[in-house]
């Protein structure tokens, strides 16, 4: 596994425009799916096709938030259970080690 990125790194990654690009477009489709379903959009006289509609969405709702909300806190518990593999902290002598 290559090692885990940085915080310096992950924050350069956030602040990046694509970043900050693409983070735009998150949100206005959350926006839109928020509209849609305000609007009854996904609303079926079926409860069983109404349930599967409403779960489809709130998962795609929830993959726009989990990319634009992602903090360096929250990607660390993602990799290998929250452990660094070969990430420096500052001051460190540069080579790789578990942590």
């Amino acid at each position: 596994m290559s090692r885990a990125v940085t915080e310096e790194e992950f924050l350069d990654w956030k602040r990046h425009p694509v970043t900050l690009a693409i983070s735009a477009i998150l949100a206005a489709k959350r926006e839109e799916l928020r509209q849609q379903w305000e609007g009854g959009s996904f609303t079926d006289y079926d409860k069983g096709t109404m349930a599967l509609i409403n779960v489809g969405n709130l998962g795609t709702c929830k993959g726009y938030a989990f990319v634009q909300d992602l903090s360096y806190e929250d990607y660390l518990t993602e990799i290998d259970d929250g452990k660094q593999i070969g990430a420096q902290s500052p001051g460190s002598s540069g080579a790789s080690e578990s942590v």
